[in-house]
């Protein structure tokens, strides 16, 4: 079912109000406003270069966030997005397989990093740094983003499995929708540790480990135009994949293409 345009912004205004993942910027300009639907993983330095493009392009920008599977099954319901800046390549790539993209504007613009986080200077990680910590048993809650619908979910299981010790820590597992969401279990010590992407530990205290990326696919990230967007969201991903953007991505601990 398709949700009428009017209607489904009126929603969106009420979760922008009410939903700490949903993030708006929308200062005044000449341009058309386009809504950008992004990864959690990627909210913190999106948000930054939207805001710069705001105010260089007199834009008008606003901003969805939440896990990349809950946002590709709103657009594929008529969700009236522009742009989807995903945490993987599936999506982008169903969607465009779908008819549901501008032609040829499905693109790379990062690969992720997943870590291992805690806000505990003097925990377990200070002795063991290799996903092994995980078994201690001073480690009782891991936060992780649902697999099911978060890329960075799936990858920590990739890994744990390729480990051999997925089945052993499984039942210590609480699950955020996305990375966001179980970060701040872990952030706020109703965790013991979480699997995370490390754009979301950028600025925090607390010990992080990098996880070993051979124990994983890569998380490539990719970004794609909606159908029917205005051109402002061509202006808008060209300001990504370009110095300024990369400059911000890059500052995040993303591996740029």
């Amino acid at each position: 079912m398709t949700i009428p345009k009017k209607i489904y912004f009126t929603l969106l205004a009420i979760l922008a109000i009410t939903s700490p993942i949903f993030a708006v910027s929308t200062p005044a300009g000449d341009s058309p406003p386009i809504t950008i639907a992004v990864a959690s993983n990627a909210l913190a330095p999106i948000k930054q270069i939207t805001k710069r493009f705001n105010i260089e392009h007199n834009a008008r920008v606003s901003i969805v966030s939440g896990s990349t599977g809950k946002l590709f099954t709103q657009i594929t319901q008529g969700a009236p997005f522009d742009v989807l800046i995903a945490a993987d390549e599936l999506r982008p790539r169903l969607l465009e397989e779908r008819g549901l993209t501008r032609k040829g504007s499905r693109f790379t613009y990062a690969s992720g990093v997943l870590v291992l986080w805690s806000f505990r200077q003097d925990g377990p990680l200070r002795d063991n740094s290799t996903l092994a910590v995980l078994k201690d048993p001073a480690v009782r809650r891991i936060a992780v983003a649902n697999p099911k619908i978060a890329p960075y979910g799936h990858a920590a299981f990739e890994a744990l499995r390729a480990e051999g010790i997925l089945e052993e820590v499984l039942s210590k597992f609480i699950y955020g929708e996305n990375v966001s969401h179980a970060f701040n279990f872990a952030r706020t010590g109703n965790a013991d540790l979480a699997i995370t992407a490390l754009p979301t530990t950028h600025g925090q205290a607390g010990r992080r480990v990098l996880v070993d990326s051979g124990l994983h696919s890569p998380i490539v990230q990719q970004a794609v135009i909606l159908k029917d967007a205005p051109e402002s969201a061509v202006a808008f991903t060209a300001y990504l994949k370009g110095p300024k953007g990369r400059a911000i991505l890059k500052e995040y601990g993303y591996i740029l293409p």
